[in-house]
């Protein structure tokens, strides 16, 4: 069974989310890793990791929307 090809549209708008998404997961590993303000430190005493949840999928929804608006608003935009 073939599962349809979506529209270019939504193909592009999918691309855009999931680059954004990598950005923001990338940006709060390294906040992490590099226990800015103490987060990395915050999160290590968090055993439910409910915290760290919560971190990345409000990181991964801002950055992946705020790339997705980047995009669309450049598509009327010409290569000059």
């Amino acid at each position: 069974m073939q599962l349809p090809n979506p529209p270019k549209l939504v193909r592009f708008m999918f691309r855009h989310m999931v680059n954004g998404i990598a950005i923001g997961c990338t940006t709060v590993l390294v906040a992490i890793w590099t226990d800015f303000l103490g987060l990395g430190t915050k999160l290590a005493t968090d055993h439910s990791g409910i915290a760290t949840f919560l971190l990345f999928y409000q990181a991964s929804l801002t950055f992946g929307g705020v790339s997705m608006a980047i995009a669309i608003m450049n598509l009327g935009e010409d290569d000059d």
